[in-house]
């Protein structure tokens, strides 16, 4: 179903039976406008008074953003938005509706300040290339980013945005503050999996199937690669052990890493590495708490099927010492190993730690030279891992083992998923934009080098239809808005509030570790005034807002 059609005959009915509109006849046909801050999450039902945004303070290379909301007291087709940037280059500005998708899921311990919407409906995509249309009596935000060169002169640039509709034209205007500071070199590493699954990849093409490894194949995963470089992530999960070609001549196994090479040329010309992550290796044999296995591949005539053996099995130890060589000596000669890091097997917990020993230590055995990174529950891995990437509330629970282990020489980033929930912060749609932005603001407080998350594009068969799932491994809901974070139009990608939000938070780390370099005790004093522990935090826009402007001011001084 359309988006336009979920929202004039699902959402306008729902919003009549809660007696929200009461009489499209007795509606005001007058069209009002507002501008509110952008990590403000507009509903349909949503009511603005009055324009509660006018300015945004940035640095040279950031993104500044704004958020209008219009509402109708009658359907409008032909709407046209306008918005100009006198001093800044307009061929830049971009300006999307921001679509409404359902979450149709409850799940367990929500957070105190989970948003709810009383239709079902929450606000996410950024639909940048959409007719722009009002639904009689609905609130629609439109989300408007200007991008801030590096080279843009410090000061006060005003921002006009014109709304035209066939009997009426309003102006709304606010202010970009630019201030004296360029923003430095990202060093947070980011990195979000994504799926190139047939039924995935099929929404990108108008339903078509995609081959593998075709041109559009190819031309996908750049589209991929390009949103994820322009939205801060330098780190992709790409998988040696999938992507190789196998093949038996006599009794050798050949392997081809050429598949491998022309992904990983796709995200490094795009910006994107960076770190390259070795695709896990090992799986689970059954559910959440049986052991690990690992894959080994059979080369069949035009195809390669994967073997799950236990890693004691002789097929087993003889292939990966092969594949592990013959993985070495190409990375060494492409210049790769040292942005290399091999997983091993996703989240090892208390119940299936050993059998995750037993393999980490025999890749250990094999290829000292190759470093190991996870994601993990338990952290009683004895010391098979050099970049540990605990779940945040692991983190948190287990903080001072992670601090020994970063003196002891290892990395420590930290993930969030389908948990942790409660009070921290998260991706998920149903909770205040905010939350989502400071998941970077807990990396810079607790100096945690890194974030993982595992769903950048695992769709649904209609992911603006419904944004929660099913985890039958574990059998657990996953909130809305977990398994992905950007949305499938034709060969592109729209992006989201929530992605927005995360570019910008990492922004926000490097403007942190920048002031901690001239003035480290103003950097605390921010830090501590925003994130009070690993779940609690000040999530006043006014107050983050203010917090933003003094860091800036100083950085300018």
């Amino acid at each position: 179903m359309q988006l336009r059609e979920l929202i004039k005959n699902g959402l306008a009915s729902v919003l009549l039976s809660f007696g929200i509109v009461v009489s499209m006849k007795s509606a005001n046909a007058q069209l009002s406008a507002s501008m509110v801050d952008p990590l403000e999450k507009i509903f349909p039902e949503t009511v603005l008074p009055y324009d509660s945004f006018h300015e945004i303070d940035v640095a040279k290379g950031e993104v500044a953003s704004a958020q209008l909301v219009l509402r109708s007291g009658e359907n409008l087709d032909q709407v046209e938005l306008s918005v100009d940037a006198p001093g800044l280059p307009n061929e830049g500005i971009s300006c999307g509706a921001i679509g409404f998708v359902r979450a149709g899921r409850q799940y367990t311990d929500p957070a105190v300040d989970r948003l709810v919407s009383n239709t079902g409906f929450y606000p996410d995509p950024i639909l940048d290339d959409k007719p722009l249309s009002l639904q009689a009596g609905l609130a629609q935000a439109f989300y408007i980013s200007i991008p801030i060169s590096a080279e843009t002169k410090a000061g006060t640039y005003p921002v006009k945005v014109d709304i035209r509709t066939k009997d009426m034209q309003i102006r709304k205007e606010f202010a970009i503050h630019v201030h004296n500071v360029r923003l430095a070199k990202q060093e947070l590493w980011v990195t979000n999996w994504y799926s190139l699954a047939p039924e995935r990849l099929a929404l990108l093409n108008k339903g078509e199937q995609v081959k593998s490894f075709g041109p559009v194949y190819w031309r996908l995963i750049e589209t991929l690669a390009n949103k994820m470089a322009a939205y801060g992530q330098n780190t992709a999960l790409i998988s040696p052990l999938d992507l190789a070609i196998y093949k038996m001549e006599g009794e050798h196994l050949s392997i081809d890493f050429s598949r491998f090479d022309q992904t990983v040329d796709i995200f490094r010309k795009a910006g994107v590495l960076g770190r390259i992550e070795g695709g896990h290796i090992g799986q689970r044999a059954g559910n959440w708490s049986s052991p690990f296995i690992v894959r080994v591949p059979e080369p069949l005539a035009d195809s390669t099927r994967f073997r799950q053996l236990p890693i004691e099995d002789p097929r087993a130890k003889n292939f990966y010492a092969r594949f592990f060589k013959a993985l070495i000596a190409h990375l060494e000669e492409k210049g790769w190993l040292s942005d290399y890091y091999q997983h091993i097997a996703d989240e090892p917990t208390g119940d299936n730690k050993e059998s995750y020993i037993a393999i980490a230590s025999y890749v250990k055995s094999i290829a000292p030279q190759i470093k190991i990174m996870e994601a993990c529950h338990s952290k009683d891995l004895a010391e098979t891992i050099d970049l540990w990437v605990p779940q945040l509330d692991f983190l948190n629970k287990d903080f001072t083992f992670y601090q020994d282990r970063k003196k002891a020489g290892d990395e420590v980033w930290f993930y969030t998923c389908l948990s942790p929930r409660g009070n921290y912060a998260n991706r998920f749609i149903d909770l205040p934009l905010i939350k989502t932005r400071l998941i970077h603001w807990i990396n810079y407080k607790y100096q945690i080098d890194g974030y993982l998350h595992w769903g950048f594009n695992y769709w649904n068969q209609d992911p603006y239809e419904e944004t929660t799932g099913i985890n039958s491994e574990g059998g657990n809901i996953l909130p809305t808005g977990d398994s992905w974070i950007v949305y499938p139009g034709y060969q592109k990608l729209y992006s989201s509030i929530r992605l927005e939000a995360m570019r910008d938070g990492i922004n926000d780390y490097t403007l942190l570790q920048m002031l901690t370099k001239k003035n480290p005790d103003l950097a605390k004093k921010i830090i501590d005034n925003m994130v009070f522990r690993f779940d609690w935090y000040d999530t006043s826009i006014k107050n983050f807002r203010a917090s933003r402007k003094a860091m800036l001011k100083a950085l300018s001084e």
